[in-house]
């Protein structure tokens, strides 16, 4: 739905004051004449949000006010072109009051009553995640791949996609454009509601496609900056998405008003994809003049998120960059081997190889391949390589650049074990995993920390959506210091464990840890291999491991 607000301020000034008060038809000024046959609909939407599409028209008409039928006059809204999405906060009947006005400010009115049904309860970590209990900011997350990115909502086959295939914008890609990365997004609690506030200081980057619609001018070829007035402080309606996608929350939320997050394509409704502590990520669907359903995606940070720990000067200590064809160098890397009789723990169905089948060096990427073939007994093969005796350290900072495999009942990772673990057993060594993906949910990420204190199903654990990760590498990181240890993609931090109290039980990590990296297949985490499973690898860049500065 588009919001238009080509309103010429003067007259809506004198509408607002000379008229509204009183809220009379006007039946003719002088040669000026009314708006006749006016109508009205409503369309409430039953998802249980709140939310009801108005419709008015009127021959002659140049806006309309709408008065919701609220104790507060507040609550009016003002429409170009007579269409109006609202959301109310309650349950109720509601008599709403339509004024078309025409040139002049001549005016007739009409009502039309509605019944609304709000019952959705939005999670209370969302609220609390947006809110902050009370007001919180956000900006764009600028500084990490796809923070703007666009995708076809459904393949060829009628199937949703889930993910930005066409265009990812690159970090800070938009900074030239002058307005999008200035937009502060508010969200704040007033009693069980929640508001919203788009704060552009009267400027707002449109999509080509919409800009045309909405202002009457501009580019219909090229994104842009234009002005455009604020629309103020809006309720937020949530609802069940009832998406079929994978990789999502299956909480939506519209903005009142027909408000926006920033980047303007022309909708109000948004899809929450995932969520953490200071990152949100939502999409939001276009319908362009095709017909054809674009679904953008959008990353946005809390501007309070703070850095856990002060800057440490790192130096770089130990690294693979696979420059050489062949298998991976024993003079760093060690390969498992089997299946650790009991699928290595957790039920897992591939045989561990070392065979050049399974892993090999290639033009400077690592390639760990998990395939279907019958092999020792199993069903499937993989690899499964560490640096055990060969590279052992504490403190400092990870980073592996990698592309993951895709298919229902993959489950790679890069992961660290205590190289105590010999003496001292799991999981009183310490588990630190960098990464775990498992295909049966696509772009979901996910970093967990194994101690004596929660280990398996770990409670201790974040995760984030990440578009593409098995389409284009991504640097998954890792910091690890006395205090934390912290887990980032591509720069933007989702998770942190740092205990109140350390220790033995929860902080296991001030001894010597080593490097694994693996593609198993099922599992307790991998589950239900898909039948059309034949083969899909993980690519390794490079892996770097910095320390502090002595």
């Amino acid at each position: 739905m588009k919001a238009i607000y080509k309103i010429q301020y003067a007259l809506l000034a004198f509408l607002l004051i000379g008229l509204v008060g009183c809220q009379e038809e006007i039946n003719k000024v002088g040669d000026l004449e009314a708006p006749k046959n006016l109508t009205v609909s409503a369309n409430v939407i039953p998802d249980g949000s709140g939310m009801v599409n108005f419709d008015a028209n009127a021959d002659g008409a140049i806006i309309y006010h709408f008065f919701l039928g609220l104790s507060d006059t507040e609550n009016a809204s003002v429409s170009g072109d007579g269409n109006l999405q609202a959301i109310y906060r309650s349950s109720g009947d509601y008599t709403v009051k339509v004024i078309a006005y025409g040139p002049g400010g001549v005016a007739t009115n009409t009502t039309i009553d509605v019944s609304v049904n709000v019952v959705y309860e939005a999670p209370a970590d969302l609220i609390q995640t947006l809110t902050g209990g009370s007001t919180r900011d956000w900006q764009w997350e600028k500084e990490v791949p796809a923070h703007l990115g666009v995708g076809p909502n459904r393949d060829d086959t009628g199937l949703a996609v889930g993910e930005p295939i066409w265009y990812t914008a690159q970090p800070f890609e938009k900074e030239s454009e002058g307005c999008l990365y200035e937009d502060i997004l508010t969200f704040s609690l007033d009693g069980n509601n929640v508001n919203y506030e788009l704060k552009s200081n009267n400027s707002t980057y449109f999509n080509s496609g919409e800009v045309t619609s909405a202002l009457g001018t501009g580019d219909p070829n090229n994104d842009a900056c234009y002005e455009f007035p604020e629309i103020g402080e809006v309720t937020l309606g949530f609802f069940d998405a009832e998406s079929e996608l994978t990789n999502t929350t299956g909480v939506g939320f519209l903005l009142g008003n027909n408000s926006f997050m920033s980047y303007y394509v022309g909708s109000s409704q948004y899809e929450v994809l995932a969520y953490t502590n200071d990152v949100i990520y939502v999409r939001t669907i276009q319908v362009n003049d095709d017909g054809l359903e674009l679904a953008w995606y959008q990353r946005f940070r809390a501007t309070d998120a703070v850095n856990t720990n002060p800057e440490i000067d790192y130096e770089l200590v130990w690294e693979d960059d696979f420059l050489f064809n062949g298998a991976p160098s024993s003079s760093r890397w060690n390969f498992e081997i089997g299946t650790g009789n009991n699928g290595w723990g957790n039920g897992e169905d591939q045989y561990y190889t070392d065979r050049s089948d399974n892993v090999f060096i290639e033009n400077g990427i690592l390639n760990i391949i998990a395939k279907r073939e019958n092999f020792s007994g199993s069903q499937f093969t993989s690899t499964r390589m560490n640096t055990r005796d060969k590279f052992e350290f504490t403190y400092g900072k990870v980073e592996i650049k990698a592309k993951l495999p895709n298919g229902g009942g993959t489950w790679p990772a890069l992961w660290m074990l205590g190289a105590n673990f010999s003496d001292v057993g799991w999981p009183a060594c310490g588990e630190i995993d960098i990464m775990e993906h498992v295909g049966n949910n696509q772009n979901k990420i996910q970093a967990a920390i194994h101690t004596p204190s929660s280990f398996g199903g770990t409670f201790n654990k974040g995760d984030i959506t990440v578009p593409g990760v098995s389409n284009e590498f991504h640097v998954y990181e890792m910091e690890w210091t006395e205090d934390f240890v912290k887990f980032s993609v591509d720069g933007s931090t989702y998770y942190t464990y740092q205990p109140d109290v350390q220790n033995s039980d929860t902080w296991p990590f001030n001894t010597d840890q080593f490097l694994i990296f693996n593609v198993a297949m099922g599992g307790s985490l991998g589950g239900d291999i898909e039948a059309a499973f034949t083969e899909s690898r993980m690519e390794v860049d490079y892996v770097k491991v910095y320390q502090e500065v002595q």
